[in-house]
C-alpha cells in the first residue's frame, strides 16, 4: 500500500520484519523479494510518487519535484562535479536513462583476484541478472526509436570503422517520447516505480513516501529499527515523526547519503565514506548540415566501446534546450542564432572508467553532507580523448561545427582542431564535468579492513543492519550500474529471507 502524505494525520509508529530506508534500484528490489517471500516490509522514501498524471515532460518541474537538491548535488574539488539523484519513488531509476549494461567479465575478475571476493562470478550471479532483466524487461530497442541522432553516430563511427551498438533498455513500449530522465510520458520506462514497488505493494509492503530515515535504533549490537521524520511537501519543513520498530534494517539510500546515515548513527568502519567512484562523463555537440531534431527517440540510444581498454566508454545523450543549450558557446546574437538552430544539433556523451576516487561525510552540526572528488591527471587526459574521439565522429558524420565541454577551446570547426585540442593544456576547472553514478562508499569486502560491509550485504559492526544500493559496489564499474546494484540486492534479500531472526 502506497501512502502519500495527505494520508498522515500525525506520528506514525509501525512495526514489521524489515525496513527499507530508499526505493531505488536497491531498496525496491529488496523490499518485492522479502515481500513476496511473505515477510512484513515497510519502505521509507524521502521523496514523493510521481506518475504520467503528475509530470509534464519538462526538465524544471521535474528538477524540483523528482531530484535532490533540484539536480544541484555535486562533488567538490577541481573542478565541482554535478551528479544528479533522484528523490523520488524509484529512486534515480526513475529519471535515469534507463540504460541497462551487467557487470562487465574484467571487472568481476578484478574483484575475485585482487579483492579476494571470490563468490561474484558470471555463474554464480547469472541467475540474479536473469530475474532481474525478465522483471524490468530489458530490451534492445529498434533503430526507429533510437532516433536519428543516434543514425548520425552511426554512420560517423562506421566511416572510422568503430562499432556501435544498441543499448540494451528496461522499457516496453517505447516510442521513444525522450523524456527518459523528467518522467517518462509514455509510462513505457519499466523503472523501480514501475516494476519492483508496484510488485512489493502486491505482495504486502508499505511504502511511506515523505518519510526520512534518520536515526536507526540499535541496541547491543544489534539493530531494532527506525526513527525519522515526515516531510511536508509544501514546506519542506518536518510535520511529523515516525517510529518503526523492525527486525531487519536495510539502507539503500545511494552513495552519497548513506555513508553519511551510517556514520551518523554511530559506525567506524575506516571504509565507510571513502573510496567514491563517480563515472566523470561529459558531452560533445555538432552542428549538423542537416535536420536531426534529437528529441525525437530515446535520449540515449546507442555506445561505443572501441576504448573501453583506455577506460572511455562513449554513450549516447540529448537533451532538452533549456538544458544544453545553456552549455553551448556565443552570447546575445551568436547564442541565438545557435539556438535557432536548435534542430540541426546532435549531441553525443561519454563517461570514463575512473582510477580518482573522492570521499563523503556528514557536515558536523549539521545535516549537509559534503563529497569530495579530487579528479586526477590521468582522468582528466582520458576525458579530452573522449573528447577527441566523440568529435571525430561528427566529423566524419558531416559536422560543420563540433562545441566541446572546454571553456578555452569550445568549438572545433576542423577535424584539424582536434589535433590541437588535445595538445592544448586545459585545467580541470576548465572542463564541464558532471556524473551520474557515484558508487563504492561503502563497499563489500572480504574484510573490514577491505569493506565496510560483508559481501553478503550485512554490517560488520551491527548485527541485521544491511546495506543494499550503489555504495557497496567493490570499484568503479565502467558502465551504467543499475543491473549491478539489482542483481546484489536480489542477492541480499535472498540471505536476510533464509537468516534466522
Amino acid at each position: 500500500m502506497m501512502y502519500y502524505f495527505n494520508d498522515y494525520s500525525g506520528n506514525i509508529d509501525a512495526q514489521c520484519d524489515i525496513c527499507v530506508i530508499g526505493s531505488g534500484a536497491g531498496g525496491a528490489v529488496v523490499a518485492k523479494e522479502l515481500a513476496e517471500k511473505g515477510f512484513s516490509v515497510i519502505v521509507l522514501e524521502e521523496g514523493g510518487y510521481h506518475t504520467p498524471r503528475t509530470w509534464n515532460g519538462k526538465p524544471t518541474q521535474a528538477l524540483i519535484d523528482m531530484y535532490r537538491d533540484a539536480g544541484a548535488t555535486g562533488t567538490m574539488g577541481n573542478p565541482f562535479i554535478s551528479i544528479t539523484l533522484g528523490k523520488c519513488v524509484g529512486g534515480t531509476t526513475t529519471i535515469n536513462s534507463a540504460t541497462c549494461f551487467r557487470t562487465p567479465h574484467h571487472i568481476l575478475h578484478k574483484w575475485q583476484t585482487e579483492l579476494g571476493l571470490e563468490m561474484f562470478t558470471e555463474s554464480n550471479l547469472e541467475p540474479y541478472f536473469e530475474k532481474v532483466e525478465k522483471t524490468i524487461h530489458v530490451t534492445e530497442l529498434p533503430w526507429s526509436i533510437l532516433g536519428k541522432n543516434a543514425r548520425i553516430v552511426k554512420r560517423g563511427a562506421e566511416k572510422l570503422g568503430l562499432h556501435v551498438k544498441p543499448l540494451r533498455h528496461n522499457a516496453k513500449n517505447c516510442h521513444g517520447c525522450g523524456t527518459c530522465q523528467f518522467g517518462c510520458l509514455e509510462g513505457a520506462k519499466q523503472s523501480m516505480d514501475m516494476t519492483y514497488i508496484p510488485l512489493a505493494e502486491k505482495f504486502g509492503a508499505k511504502i511511506f513516501t515523505h518519510c526520512r530515515g534518520e536515526r536507526i535504533i540499535i541496541d547491543k549490537g544489534t539493530v531494532q529499527g527506525v526513527t525519522g521524520s515526515i516531510i511536508n511537501p509544501s514546506t519542506k519543513k518536518r510535520q511529523w515523526r515516525f517510529h518503526i520498530n523492525s527486525k531487519v534494517v536495510v539502507v539503500a539510500c545511494g552513495a552519497l547519503i548513506t555513508p553519511a546515515l551510517l556514520h551518523t548513527n554511530g559506525l567506524r568502519n575506516k571504509n565507510i565514506g571513502k573510496h567514491l567512484s563517480i563515472h566523470p562523463a561529459g558531452r560533445v555537440v555538432a552542428l549538423m548540415n542537416e535536420k536531426v531534431e534529437g528529441w525525437k527517440g530515446v535520449s540515449q540510444g546507442v555506445y561505443i566501446d572501441d576504448f573501453e581498454h583506455e577506460g572511455i566508454m562513449l554513450e549516447g545523450i540529448f537533451l532538452h534546450p533549456s538544458l544544453m543549450l545553456p552549455t553551448l558557446p556565443g552570447i546575445g546574437m551568436r547564442h541565438k542564432e545557435l539556438a535557432a538552430r536548435y534542430p540541426y544539433l546532435a549531441a553525443f556523451g561519454f563517461m570514463i572508467h575512473d582510477s580518482s576516487t573522492g570521499a563523503v561525510r556528514r557536515l558536523p552540526g549539521t545535516k549537509r553532507i559534503i563529497a569530495t572528488y579530487p579528479i586526477k591527471k590521468i582522468d582528466i587526459e582520458k576525458f579530452k580523448r573522449a573528447i577527441a574521439y566523440t568529435a571525430q565522429i561528427f566529423f566524419a558524420a558531416g559536422a560543420k561545427q563540433v562545441f566541446t565541454p572546454i571553456a578555452t577551446m569550445p568549438i572545433l570547426s576542423t577535424p584539424h582542431d582536434i589535433e590541437i585540442m588535445l595538445h592544448h593544456r586545459v585545467k580541470p576547472n576548465q572542463m564541464e564535468i558532471m556524473a551520474f553514478h557515484p558508487l563504492c562508499s561503502c563497499r563489500i569486502g572480504k574484510t573490514e579492513k577491505l569493506g565496510a560491509i560483508r559481501n553478503n550485504g550485512e554490517s560488520f559492526e551491527v548485527k541485521n543492519l544491511y546495506v543494499s544500493d550503489a555504495s557497496i559496489i567493490p570499484t568503479s564499474l565502467g558502465v551504467n550500474p543499475q543491473l549491478t546494484i539489482m542483481a546484489f540486492a536480489t542477492m541480499i534479500a535472498e540471505h536476510i529471507a533464509r537468516k534466522t531472526f
